[in-house]
């Protein structure tokens, strides 16, 4: 397994006060060091100039920025990585876009999924959802502890090694069980941004592993 990479994947949105680039200068300050940008919604033209100007937050922070969906402008804004969705490339397809050096994640909602991305070289996935989200649209059907459970028996089972991140609603309180059925990290939005101190929830999803014995840094 990579154990390399943050547990805490941070994925930007809007909030109602906060634009894009708001919450990832405030997600920096208050100490995250992995970041996806997503903004669904956005134009071609204002997503470049939106990653353009996340990779100097980022850079300004020693933080690994991850773009959602497109691997030219991960490969074009000089991000660290994409994270591809179900209805974007494939795996294979974005390698041989961007090359080695990228790191590249996968949407995920079961084994096969699992399978079939670390097979193809994916250097991390995301499985979900955990729980409901208003972060994102179109949710595949939730998961849940039990859906969860059976995934990552079934991951343990074949010896998979590729680093799971879970995503969908995960708050604080879900780290712990997350990590005793094997899940390597998780991805938050919301348990952040709505928050009323951001630094100190962070810091309080970095406790949980610590606590588990289990080092940020390994």
């Amino acid at each position: 397994m990579n154990t390399n990479f943050e547990r805490i994947q941070f994925i930007t949105s809007e909030t109602d006060s906060m634009s894009q680039l708001d919450v990832a200068r405030k997600a920096c300050e208050a100490g995250v060091k992995w970041m996806q940008y997503r903004n669904k919604n956005a134009s071609s033209k204002k997503m470049w100039e939106e990653a353009l100007k996340l990779k100097v937050i980022c850079k300004e922070f020693k933080t690994t920025l991850i773009i959602n969906d497109n691997p030219n402008l991960t490969f074009e804004a000089g991000a660290d990585g994409v994270h591809l969705g179900k209805e974007d490339v494939t795996v294979e397809e974005a390698r041989n876009l961007i090359g080695n050096k990228f790191i590249i994640g996968a949407s995920c909602h079961n084994i096969d999924d699992i399978i079939q991305a670390q097979y193809d070289g994916a250097n991390y996935v995301g499985l979900g959802p955990f729980r409901f989200t208003n972060t994102k649209n179109n949710l595949n059907p939730l998961l849940g502890t039990t859906g969860f459970e059976k995934v990552m028996s079934d991951y343990a089972k074949r010896k998979l090694t590729i680093p799971v991140y879970a995503i969908g609603g995960v708050t604080v309180d879900d780290v712990e069980f997350l990590l005793s059925i094997g899940v390597y990290g998780v991805a938050v939005s919301s348990a952040i941004t709505a928050s009323a101190d951001w630094s100190v929830t962070l810091k309080s999803f970095q406790e949980k592993f610590v606590s588990d014995k289990i080092l940020l840094h390994e």
